[in-house]
């Protein structure tokens, strides 16, 4: 199990209490400190884990780190305001026994720091195969994630100097001629809070912009080569369009803060690039016209 932490002393024990608590005892616990500079460190070490304590690098870089020093058959992920159901390795490690494949996921709650949770249940397309569950966005809860160790070395790991996507990246790495499977059960609470990277706007939307066009675009053609012409095709076309779109969502971001020359310009890429998309085009006429 592995779990990074960058001040996260307010939920950090109860996380790990979730992984401890865990019916599934056939594991061992590495926990990262990402330059905190709170006492996570301090409440990790009251925990049998092995601690590493670094200086702050992002979470790409934590990821690619604690895949290396790992060194167990799987590698689980959780954040440190997440929480796992009891049950949630046995199963899941019993659905990679069966079927073989190189990562599994399951379902969650998302908690809202006001208290609101909602269910997520994906369904995915019949006949799914791995790039499935990731586009045309990721549908894996890193968090809820179980994969080979030895598959994620094989194909290159994560890499550090992607800040926020950066399980993404993992994911389509992986993903070439491997099988990822699905539990369609709740096992994780998944913390959706204020400060969450996921909620950061601009930040994260100009992220997912460059994953897609400097880390996965060009190599679509090593990612799908495997796959049917007209598959790939169809992926690309995804991942372009998406591109796009977090193009138009960085220029909605940039009106709202009042700069509506730069969310303009951002808008105009936006649309050569996802130009059969409604609400790209819906976006950029309103910021165009007023």
């Amino acid at each position: 199990m592995c779990l990074s932490v960058f001040n996260g002393a307010a939920t950090l024990a109860q996380s790990m209490e979730s992984v401890f608590a865990q019916t599934y005892r056939d594991f061992d616990v590495l926990v990262l400190d990402d330059g905190s500079t709170d006492n996570s460190s301090e409440i990790a070490s009251q925990f049998d884990c092995h601690l590493l304590t670094l200086p702050n690098g992002g979470r790409g870089a934590a990821l690619k780190r604690m895949v290396d020093e790992a060194t167990g058959e799987f590698i689980a992920l959780i954040d440190h305001d997440d929480f796992w159901l009891p049950d949630k390795l046995a199963k899941q490690i019993v659905q990679l026994d069966s079927t073989g494949a190189s990562l599994v996921h399951a379902d969650c709650w998302y908690v809202h720091s006001d208290g609101r949770k909602f269910e997520r249940n994906l369904v995915l397309p019949k006949g799914a195969c791995s790039f499935d569950h990731i586009l045309p966005s990721n549908e894996i809860i890193a968090s809820s994630s179980v994969f080979r160790r030895e598959d994620m070395l094989a194909s290159g790991n994560f890499v550090a100097d992607t800040l926020r996507c950066c399980d993404w990246y993992g994911w389509f790495v992986l993903a070439p001629g491997r099988t990822f499977a699905h539990l369609p059960e709740k096992l994780v609470r998944y913390s959706v809070l204020d400060t969450s990277l996921a909620n950061a706007g601009y930040r994260f939307f100009e992220a997912q912009h460059y994953l897609l066009n400097h880390k996965i675009l060009p190599r679509i053609h090593e990612l799908f080569a495997e796959l049917p012409p007209d598959q790939a095709r169809r992926y690309k076309r995804i991942l372009v369009e998406r591109s796009g779109i977090a193009l138009s969502s960085m220029a909605k971001a940039m009106e709202q803060k009042g700069d509506k020359r730069a969310a303009r310009a951002l808008h105009r890429r936006a649309i050569k690039m996802a130009p059969g998309v409604i609400r790209v085009w819906t976006r950029a006429l309103r910021s165009l016209g007023s």
